[in-house]
């Protein structure tokens, strides 16, 4: 009889050679020779990698609890001990000068959790002046937080103009936000249009692996800086639960059937978008104008060579629609930005310490 553990383990163990080819060839010019993979069922580390067994672990918790793209930080994470033990002949550390070149090349950082942003950095600053704005818009008073908002966008959008163009290159960042899906709702395309056309960032729909129901997934990608990425996230939490939250009152108010959902969703989130746009036009005309980041789309195309365009689905233009719709105009965002939104479970780096 097949165990619970073997019905997973298999295609885990499919899906995570498949992904350690893929990383060889790409990043490491196919230097490595493939190693024995194997599901731990220790709970001890997230991952290991052992030089005389040429054995690369990962824990059964960590691929069954966390998002895939943490486990295959994981995996790049035990091959680049790989790269170091069998390509660059060894390291005095375990995570020395020879394991960061490994890391580099993977395009992993070397250090588990990285490092904060000192409280002086221009970055951090900015970050936390938009918080403050933002924790304004919590005002029982529609207008104070629609003005907390359009005041916090517009901090945002100048420090974005006022950042040198002649500099070193900007360092961009990716993160993944919300759960994947074997299909992408309408509620979700339009939120990421709303990210990539107001906040900086750039949007990308990408091919993930459900570890759990053992199928391959979608899931929003966002690239851009680390602030900026922090304000998308925020903001992609925000308009999800807000969509939620409005339309189980528009649901109850006006009696609409639960059918409705996503027409009303649609047009609650064309309301925000026009809001937006209407916001937007203001600050042109006092000559605050944001002509796009040719480095943020240089490092897209770089991550994501062979990007194609999604196209949009049709939604009813009915009663419910125009309910939403109405809701956007008067939603205002209203709760500081999170750190590390939409991460879901925060990862203790001991793999193999």
């Amino acid at each position: 009889m097949v165990s619970l553990h073997e019905t997973l383990h298999r295609p885990w163990l499919t899906e995570l050679l498949r992904s350690w080819h893929e990383f060889n060839k790409r990043h490491l010019g196919g230097a490595l020779k493939p190693p024995v993979l194997q599901i731990d069922l220790s709970t001890a580390r997230l991952g290991h990698w052992q030089r005389e067994t040429r054995t690369l672990g990962l824990a059964h918790e960590h691929l069954l609890s966390h998002r895939w793209d943490d486990v295959l930080d994981t995996l790049k994470h035990e091959m680049a001990h790989q790269y170091v033990d069998e390509v660059l002949g060894g390291d005095v550390r375990p995570h020395g000068p020879q394991f960061a070149r490994a890391c580099a090349l993977l395009e992993i950082r070397p250090d588990a959790t990285g490092n904060p942003r000192a409280s002086d950095d221009p970055a951090a600053r900015v970050l936390k002046r938009v918080q403050k704005l933002l924790a304004l818009a919590t005002s029982a008073n529609r207008h104070e937080a629609e003005a907390a908002m359009a005041a916090a966008n517009t901090l945002l959008l100048r420090y974005n103009l006022d950042l040198p163009q002649d500099g070193p290159p900007r360092d961009y960042e990716a993160r993944r936000l919300g759960d994947s899906a074997a299909a992408i709702g309408l509620e979700a395309k339009l939120v990421s249009s709303i990210l990539s056309e107001f906040f900086f960032v750039e949007c990308i729909w990408v091919t993930t692996y459900n570890a759990r129901r053992l199928r391959t997934e979608r899931v929003l990608e966002v690239l851009g800086t680390a602030e900026n990425l922090e304000m998308a996230a925020y903001v992609h939490d925000f308009l999800h639960a807000s969509t939620k939250r409005l339309w189980q009152q528009a649901k109850q108010d006006m009696g609409l059937p639960a059918n409705r959902r996503r027409e009303f969703s649609a047009g609650l989130l064309t309301g925000f978008r026009d809001k937006l746009r209407g916001e937007r036009q203001r600050n042109e005309e006092q000559g605050l104008v944001w002509l796009g980041d040719v480095d943020l789309d240089r490092y897209l195309r770089g991550r994501h060579p062979y990007i194609r365009s999604m196209g949009s689905s049709a939604v009813q233009r009915g009663r419910a629609h125009a309910a939403g719709r109405a809701a956007g105009e008067g939603l205002t965002l209203h709760k500081p930005v999170r750190e590390h939104a939409s991460r879901g479970l925060a990862l203790p780096r001991g793999r193999d310490d």
